[in-house]
């Protein structure tokens, strides 16, 4: 009789531990795939601009699942100091870029699903002339 009583008590626990994995399993948080970067259009790398005033219109193509756009631009005097950072709805940012030197930008894709944002673009530099 024992031992049929340590045998169930055996298969309870086992039981028990199997329904307690597959609940966890049931609600695990796995990571998601990150949404991509966008791929950049315009202004090219190494872009030569000599237009004044300086309105540049940065612009890429859309990513699927992306609800949103974070656009980073920086220029540099000697140094690279951020010049904007700001966050649209659609594939395209114009702003009057601050002078005669080179500026770079790059930009990532906000998920729709989750609110998180990607990986960032590679830097694309360009260049005003005037």
């Amino acid at each position: 009789m024992k031992h049929k009583f340590f045998l169930l008590s055996i298969s309870i626990i086992l039981l028990n531990f199997a329904f307690k994995a597959e609940a966890q399993q049931q609600h695990k948080v796995t990571k998601t795939d990150q949404i991509a970067a966008p791929e950049q259009v315009a202004p090219i790398p190494s872009a030569k601009l000599n237009s004044f005033p300086r309105k540049t219109i940065f612009e890429w193509k859309h990513v699927e699942g992306a609800s949103k756009y974070n656009i980073v631009v920086e220029y540099n005097d000697g140094t690279w100091h951020l010049q904007k950072s700001a966050t649209t709805n659609v594939t395209s940012y114009t702003l009057d870029f601050v002078g005669k030197q080179t500026g770079r930008w790059r930009v990532r894709s906000i998920s729709k699903a989750t609110g998180q944002p990607g990986q960032f673009s590679g830097w694309w530099e360009f260049t005003y002339t005037k």
